[in-house]
């Protein structure tokens, strides 16, 4: 039996306010247990959740150390080889990159004989926690609160109890923190106590989010100072990429020889240029010479103000180019109000499965004005699609693009490079069909470079390397 892949808890009915999320299943829950009344986003909220943090670790305290002792009992004996991992993040129970990636990338790993699981809190319009698929742990939440300037998020805090209860049964030797919140740092506080091992992932540009989407700049400097004390205590910190591994060592001040570079993968099997032309786009859409494509959060994050620019300016100099939004977002309103005199700009609303990949394959090119992803999962999946991408010159997207002939590499908020560049593509895809061809090509090749294959036995090879490290056993004399 795989680490973290069945449950006790018996299947109870689930009343959930939220619409069904594709391909995730309830297959079990947990116990009711308490949990504080969900709280608004509010600066003066924030300041509450360091309290709760540590009043959460001393109330468990003892079962933390004692924990410690049986913990290190059961490594006593153990191949140092034979590793169980967790993957944690608070923001799991959400449609975004992160989560998407993670169950993927798990999912992967565990039908091929990794101990690996996952966990994270379960959103606060549950009554309880929930099991997903049968290995996703969304444990019951303690604290929760709307993520301030960011609509359908929140940051959470899980009852440590059940928690703990799950390390027991299914005792991890690494825990994987995906991003610095606060469900995060009880983990971090929690597996510290117990002598795990804990690492974390810089998946997410949380200064330049903070920037983009709160006005006070306080918050900024609080933000900044978290970060890096979060950071530090969670040596070493995966970067998916050479841009952010910059960033960690100048603003998050992390020493060089504590960052590793692990490019992320996808499912490539569940993307290909194949479904090209099944009559997906029609859907939606309509049917313009050339056909462009954002897939992803609608969020001002993305850059999604200066895309409206972009395309208003575009729509001056030619008619032969539309624009399909897929997505949802707390921006999205905005967004078909700024386009209301845009005919050619559509929105399909958020899809999955064959739907989804149908349109990436359908689209001509994908735009990602994006200047805070550390990766670019979608970039990845248009490439399997055949998709040439445009992406900034700032943030992960680029180092999947650069010297691949399989899109362009644009400078961040250029408007005037951005514009020639759309018209350019415009004239490859009508009046150069071999051009096209060829960056369709060398883009399906360029994405196979991303596997899940390739994703999990880099990770593992290294989660071995640091469990060796890290519970180095005494030489008998």
């Amino acid at each position: 039996m795989t680490v973290f892949n069945s449950t006790k808890s018996k299947q109870k009915s689930i009343k959930d306010s939220r619409p069904p999320i594709f391909g995730r299943k309830v297959t079990s829950t947990f116990k009711p247990y308490f949990a504080f009344k969900h709280a608004k986003g509010r600066n003066v909220n924030v300041f509450v959740i360091p309290f709760i943090v540590f009043a959460s670790i001393i109330k468990n305290l003892p079962f933390l150390i004692s924990m410690r002792f049986y913990l290190k009992k059961v490594r006593k004996n153990k191949d140092c080889s034979d590793i169980s991992v967790l993957y944690y993040s608070d923001n799991l129970d959400e449609v975004n990159g992160i989560a998407n990636n993670l169950r993927h990338v798990v999912n992967y790993m565990q039908k091929n004989g990794y101990k690996a699981g996952l966990a994270g809190s379960a959103f606060n319009t549950r009554p309880t926690g929930v099991i997903e698929n049968s290995y996703i742990f969304l444990t019951p939440r303690l604290f929760s609160m709307e993520q301030l300037g960011y609509a359908n998020s929140e940051l959470a805090i899980p009852n440590l109890s059940p928690v703990l209860k799950l390390f027991k049964r299914y005792p991890p030797d690494i825990i994987e923190l995906e991003t610095p919140s606060p469900g995060a740092w009880v983990v971090a506080f929690g597996a510290k106590i117990m002598g795990i091992k804990v690492i974390s992932h810089y998946r997410t540009d949380v200064p330049t989010y903070t920037k983009t989407l709160v006005k006070e700049k306080w918050m900024h400097h609080l933000v900044l100072f978290l970060m890096r004390v979060f950071y530090k205590m969670t040596m070493p910190v995966i970067s998916p990429c050479q841009e952010y591994q910059k960033i960690l060592q100048e603003e998050i001040r992390i020493p060089s020889d504590q960052i590793q570079i692990l490019p992320r993968g996808i499912p490539l099997e569940d993307f290909s240029p194949q479904l090209r032309g099944k009559g997906a786009w029609a859907r939606f859409a309509s049917d313009h010479p050339v056909r462009f494509l954002f897939v992803g959060r609608i969020s001002k994050e993305k850059d999604l103000p200066f895309l409206e620019d972009l395309w208003m300016s575009l729509r001056e100099k030619t008619s032969q180019a539309e624009l399909l939004f897929v997505g949802d977002g707390w921006y999205l309103d905005s967004l078909k109000k700024n386009f209301q005199e845009a005919p050619e700009v559509f929105f399909a609303g958020e899809q999955g499965g064959e739907t989804l990949a149908s349109l990436y394959a359908d689209a001509d090119y994908f735009l990602f004005p994006s200047g805070t992803d550390t990766f670019g999962n979608v970039v990845v999946e248009s490439l399997a699609s055949g998709t040439p991408a445009i992406v900034t010159d700032k943030g992960g997207p680029q180092d999947i693009i650069k010297g691949k002939d399989c899109g362009f590499v644009l400078k961040f908020r250029d408007k005037e490079k951005w514009l020639d560049s759309l018209l350019n593509c415009i004239d490859i895809k009508i009046n150069q069909p071999h051009l096209y061809a060829q960056m369709r090509e060398n883009a399906f090749k360029t994405s196979r470079i991303y596997s899940l294959e390739n994703t999990s036995k880099n990770q593992w090879e290294y989660f071995k390397k640091l469990c060796k490290n890290y519970y180095k056993k005494p030489q008998a004399k």
